[in-house]
């Protein structure tokens, strides 16, 4: 069995609030712009402020957290940032569980949350999956809890391992 899910920000509310947040500023040089307010060389800023705005909105909708997990391994990756596979084999794994947890309450926001014994993986689902690994512990969210917890069950009596 194996179970691949991919989450992202695109068409979730937060997409629309950056969108919200960011139109009155654009609004506003535009206005300046077209009235003379900003001088001859008005187009800089201008340029600056679509650039930034169109900036944001891409990098909001290219953030996807894509997790996978087979008899094998726990593989997840987080581009832009983290483009390559991270994998994790049984052996690695002190203990993997899934919970009923509210991302954003629990672990500090959306998004990609570093710390130096925690790094969480926080998009919008009802249930997380935290891996502890001798290093660090690793959080993602899923709405694929039930496939998760399966897999994870089928680890445990193979290894003799308290996962």
């Amino acid at each position: 069995m194996v179970v691949n899910e991919v989450q992202s920000f695109r068409g979730t509310w937060l997409m629309y609030v950056v969108i919200l947040l960011e139109l009155p500023g654009l609004v506003l040089i535009l206005t300046f712009y077209y009235l003379d307010k900003l001088g001859d060389d008005g187009w800089i800023p201008l340029l600056i402020m679509i650039v930034v705005i169109g900036g944001t909105i891409l990098l909001i909708a290219s953030l996807r957290l894509e997790t996978r997990m087979d008899s094998f391994s726990f593989s997840y990756r987080n581009p832009p940032f983290l483009n390559r596979w991270r994998k994790l084999n049984p052996e690695e794994i002190l203990s993997i569980h899934v919970e009923k947890k509210d991302g954003i309450l629990d672990h500090g926001g959306y998004g990609i949350r570093f710390g130096r014994k925690k790094t969480g993986f926080i998009y919008f689902a009802d249930h997380i999956i935290q891996v502890v690994t001798p290093k660090k512990t690793l959080v993602f969210t899923t709405r694929k809890a039930d496939a998760f917890q399966q897999l994870i069950d089928q680890w445990k009596p193979e290894n003799n391992n308290p996962l």
